[in-house]
């Protein structure tokens, strides 16, 4: 009796805010299984609470549904990679590829009926891997012409590591019991709220002996390699993005989201650093387009809310830099 009149009382209590039942469990409700990623968005999450504003469409991309036939009047984008890309910290309608389709749409509008379409594959906590295997498995029949990279940060504990094919490259989704319990506001409450777990699922590497490994370094090659050979085979042009990170800032209080530790915050900027100059340089190698954000955009705290989450300025800031890197590709696609 004690736990339903708690369950509708909350329930209630909640409507009563506008947010939706689901407000305390969001790690739990925005996963579901991925027959080879591990896990991916839920399509048609409608998720609000004081912090989260996210919608999810029928395909589990962050933003409204999308027509899947191909219209010769469209150029459709579509961006991969992690929380970042998703919009960690932002309500719906603030990530960059809002940001970017409105920027590219209001040159293209002056001089014609073509359009932009851009789409936000962001997946929390998605590694390489996890990116290509969605973009095999779902992405590639929307038929996108220009797939844009912004990823990496979330390898950072596979390229450190002496053996990175040990760890576990898919991860799963939170069991079929958890997600069955997070249906109820109560236990999303007691769970995420008032015993929260510390451990956090998007962690990053936390040893102050934390560096790049030749095992990792191969790995990673590797792994961008076999994606940016899965976008072309697909037919769609990749553009990679270095990415705006506290890594590459000497601001105290974003270097304090790399570690307790002066030795764990220098470790960690030092990943980080790598991986930047690694995205530079696979650029060259495999002859990619290069967006490189972390040269063009000042590291502050307006610009980024933790390690590696971007703020609604943040998002526009990337936006407006993809949009002007994108520009030329887009005129070239649309045959002026």
């Amino acid at each position: 009796m004690a736990v339903c009149v708690g369950e509708i009382a909350l329930r209630i209590y909640v409507a009563s805010r506008g947010w939706t039942s689901n407000c305390y469990v969001t790690g739990l409700v925005f996963f579901v299984p991925h027959k080879s990623a591990g896990y991916t968005l839920r399509p048609n999450l409608r998720l609000k609470s004081s912090t989260y504003n996210v919608t999810t469409n029928a395909i589990g991309l962050r933003g409204p549904d999308i027509e899947s036939s191909e219209t010769a009047d469209r150029i459709r984008i579509l961006v991969l990679g992690g929380s970042s890309v998703f919009g960690y910290l932002v309500p719906d309608g603030q990530d960059s590829c809002i940001g970017l389709e409105r920027a590219l749409n209001a040159r293209l509008q002056r001089d014609g009926n073509l359009t932009v379409e851009v789409l936000n594959a962001g997946v929390p906590g998605y590694n390489i891997r996890q990116c290509r295997l969605r973009y095999e498995a779902d992405l590639a029949s929307l038929n996108p012409d220009i797939v844009l990279l912004y990823l990496g940060w979330n390898d950072c504990r596979h390229i450190i590591a002496e053996h990175p094919e040990s760890l576990d490259l898919t991860p799963p989704a939170p069991s079929f019991v958890e997600r069955t319990a997070a249906k109820s506001v109560l236990y999303g409450l007691l769970r995420y709220r008032v015993f929260p777990s510390s451990e956090a699922r998007f962690a990053i590497p936390a040893s102050a002996e934390s560096k790049p490994t030749e095992s990792g370094t191969t790995y990673f090659r590797d792994e961008l390699k076999l994606l940016l050979q899965t976008i072309r085979h697909s037919g769609a042009e990749p553009i990679l993005s270095t990415q705006l990170m506290a890594a590459t800032s000497e601001d105290p209080q974003l270097r304090s989201y790399l570690g307790a530790e002066a030795q764990a915050q220098e470790a960690n900027q030092t990943t980080g650093r790598w991986l930047t100059e690694h995205i530079r340089l696979a650029a060259k190698e495999f002859n990619i387009q290069l967006i490189d954000v972390a040269a063009e955009i000042e590291v502050t705290q307006q610009h980024l809310g933790d390690a590696i989450h971007l703020t609604a300025f943040g998002h526009e800031a990337v936006a407006k830099q993809w949009a002007e890197g994108l520009q030329s590709l887009v005129d070239e696609e649309s045959g002026r």
